[in-house]
């Protein structure tokens, strides 16, 4: 935030500028305010008898400067003749001693005339301004509470300046990845760097500050819909609880949109169907109480089932009494469970789009068809799954949009790498009103927000007391089921600790940050590849094991000794020994990572790998709060020798990974606290409500400004 400066001994003492009158020392007080306004020159003024013409900063720059070198001459003829030099509280003498300054006048002009320049030809998405945001009449009769979140960075390490002043960029993206061109001089992850800075300053500025707003807002993005009954409530515990992004829960309504296509009472069947799945917890809110039921067996161990359940209660507890009636059924497992093919949604969402609602006796064809019929036609995963997808990937490329890289539709590629995809088809081919805590955007479940390892008291080192700098990761070999009869070898776990404890062959490197970008003699990023052993590069940048033993393997089939075979399990590590690293990298599991919130809280540099978004996914900006790596982590070794530098540790970027580090820890101590959990399921259950409410009539939120609190 910008600070006005401030001057203990008043206003400092400014050159005056021809055309202006000067500033009598007579009508400046000792606080340094002004006793009497300060004449404005007016267009009738004249100058020698000639009307004054309105001058632009530089051509008053020019005036001051001849103005100034007469005063000089001026001046030194006067001492030769033995005159006494005048009182420096005179403007004019005043001036001609700040005249010696001029190169320093020139070079601060400059400084101004580069920020222009960038202003002007920097290209920038436009942006609609969030309508509804002034503030109406009777404001005296609002509350107003503080809203205590930086929208930008002046401290921010650089990037450099040719970067920042490029008129376009150097590396097209596309399906959220940057394809690094080659010929390019500028490092892609600079570009990267610069862009997210931006576009996460920018979505943090442009949120709603008023209720009114929030309601013009939501009616944008969800194609005029108003907000459900008791969003007045939700907006209420927003401000009061200091939660940021009030604009960002499109999440929400992606999940729900299909479930739109059903009437009250087709859901209501559906839901009392699901609840009778094995495997799931229902919670039901009547009048403010909240029930549970479970369908698994509480006598057999569930790992972290009733711990789960118990969660998800705390998370409802003080916002139950301003949410209506509904009922809500979770999977207790880690994954997701439904998925409908493309076809189905698209039908689904014409009713939507219609206003109408499914026929209860329509025929739907819900004839299983592999992942692949979860996306539309024209998509990549269909051709892939024909055999027709041949596109290789590029040679270098990094992660733009982590949303749109984690697109299975797009990227038909990581289904084969990730465990939880891998060798598996979709279960429920219907639409199913279930609640899951993890999906893939080929799933139909709803997310929910998972509660497990979140801490609002995690440890932390500060970045200059963290004295390793390897990747650091340990972990279990969950991710997949290891049989036979299951393609584990390809899960990502497998595939990361075989990659970092590789001894053969070698990898092309992009060249380093500090060597590129003009700051050394490389023409083109192509002319500064290197050739890094992988022996070597694993054992300097590489912290990665498998710990404790095998576990969800087969026994008998022997799978268990093949991993006891392949992989050395070491001791696990302490939370306390792992703050010394600086970089830390974190996986999926058997679906996502419940680890982040505590990582990124830790104060290090978090690398991230994932295919599945969650609730916070639109919340928080890669590159500016942590590092997004790809599922085949081809760019794991170039990411990390970026910040960290070379073999030597030289040429890298330390700075700017110190810098992410501190952002990605403020992030999540602003907006990853229980307070925003509980906003997002508040926001959700709303939804979930409308949707089972028996009638329309008074089931949308009705905006009167009695209601208003604003953000200040």
């Amino acid at each position: 935030m910008s600070q006005r400066a401030t001057y203990p001994h008043g206003s400092p003492s400014l050159p005056a500028v021809r055309g202006l009158e000067p500033i009598p020392d007579a009508d400046l007080q000792a606080d340094g305010s002004l006793s009497r306004p300060v004449p404005r020159r007016r267009p009738s003024q004249q100058e020698n008898g000639q009307p004054i013409a309105p001058r632009t900063l530089v051509g008053q720059r020019r005036a001051s400067e001849k103005g100034l070198a007469g005063q000089n001459s001026a001046s030194k003829g006067t001492e030769a003749a033995g005159r006494t030099t005048p009182s420096l509280s005179h403007p004019w003498r005043l001036t001609a001693i700040l005249g010696r300054r001029r190169r320093w006048q020139r070079y601060l002009l400059f400084l101004f005339g580069l920020i222009a320049v960038y202003l002007l030809i920097r290209p920038r998405q436009s942006k609609t301004a969030t309508p509804g945001d002034s503030r109406p009449s009777g404001q005296s009769r609002r509350k107003t509470r503080p809203l205590h979140v930086r929208t930008s960075s002046p401290s921010r390490a650089p990037v450099p300046a040719s970067v920042v002043l490029q008129s376009r960029s150097e590396h097209e993206v596309k399906d959220g990845l940057l394809e690094v061109d080659m010929t390019s001089k500028v490092h892609p992850l600079y570009q990267l760097i610069r862009d997210a800075r931006e576009d996460w300053d920018e979505k943090v500025a442009r949120q709603s500050t008023t209720l009114k707003g929030a309601v013009a807002e939501y009616k944008k993005r969800n194609q005029g819909r108003s907000p459900p009954k008791g969003f007045d409530k939700w907006w209420a515990y927003v401000v009061e609880n200091n939660v940021p992004l009030p604009d960002e829960y499109d999440q929400v309504n992606r999940d729900l949109r299909p479930f739109r296509a059903l009437s009250p009472r087709q859901l209501q069947k559906r839901i009392e169907t699901t609840s009778r799945l094995p495997d799931t917890y229902t919670i039901r809110v009547k009048s403010g109480s909240i029930r549970t039921s479970v369908t698994f067996n509480n006598d057999v161990e569930i790992q972290g089932a009733r711990m789960r359940v118990d969660g998800q209660v705390e998370l409802l507890r003080s916002i139950a009494k301003d949410i209506p009636d509904f009922t809500a059924v979770y999977t207790v497992h880690d994954t997701a469970a439904g998925s409908i093919s493309w076809e189905h949604r698209a039908e689904l969402e014409d009713h939507v789009q219609d206003g109408e609602y499914l026929d209860d006796g329509e025929e739907l064809d819900i004839t299983h068809r592999g992942w692949a019929f979860a996306c539309p036609s024209h998509s990549k995963i269909r051709r892939y799954d024909s055999g027709l997808y041949d596109t290789p990937p590029p040679s270098h490329s990094f992660i733009s949009d982590h949303r749109a890289a984690m697109d299975l539709c797009a990227h038909p590629d990581q289904i084969p790498q990730h465990g939880l995809l891998a060798g598996k088809n979709p279960h429920h081919l219907d639409l199913t009103p279930l609640f899951c805590l993890s999906k893939t955007n080929l799933h139909s479940d709803i997310l929910g927000v998972p509660t497990e390892q979140w801490s609002g008291d995690v440890p932390y080192i500060p970045w200059e007391d963290k004295n390793k700098e390897k990747l650091l990761w340990r972990g279990s070999n969950t991710g997949s089921l290891f049989s036979t009869q299951t393609p584990w070898r390809e899960s990502h776990r497998v595939r990361l600790v075989q990659l970092a404890t590789e001894t053969e062959g070698g990898k092309t490197m992009l060249p380093l940050p500090k060597k590129a970008n003009g700051r050394g003699s490389l023409p083109t990023l192509g002319d500064g590849v290197w050739e890094m052993e992988k022996s070597v590069g694993n054992d300097k940048y590489l912290d990665i094991h498998f710990t404790g033993s095998a576990i969800q393997c087969d026994v008998e089939d022997r799978t268990c000794a093949e991993l006891g075979r392949m992989f050395d399990f070491i001791d696990r590590m302490t939370h306390d020994d792992a703050l010394h690293y600086k970089y830390v990298l974190d996986v999926d599991g058997n679906a996502w990572s419940a680890r982040f919130q505590r990582l990124l809280a830790s104060g290090s540099l978090i690398f991230k790998t994932t295919i599945t978004p969650e609730w916070w996914t639109d919340r928080i900006q890669p590159w500016v709060h942590y590092v997004p790596i790809k599922l085949d982590y081809s760019d794991l070794h170039d990411a990390f020798a970026f910040f960290q530098g070379g073999l030597d540790g030289q040429h890298g970027e330390p700075l700017l990974a110190k810098q992410i580090a501190s952002e990605g820890k403020e992030w999540v101590d602003t907006y990853w606290r229980e307070e925003d959990m509980t906003a997002y399921v508040f926001r959700l259950y709303l939804e979930w409500a409308r949707l089972l409410a028996p009638s329309k009539q008074g089931a949308d939120f009705v905006y009167d400004e009695s209601m208003e609190i604003s953000r200040a």
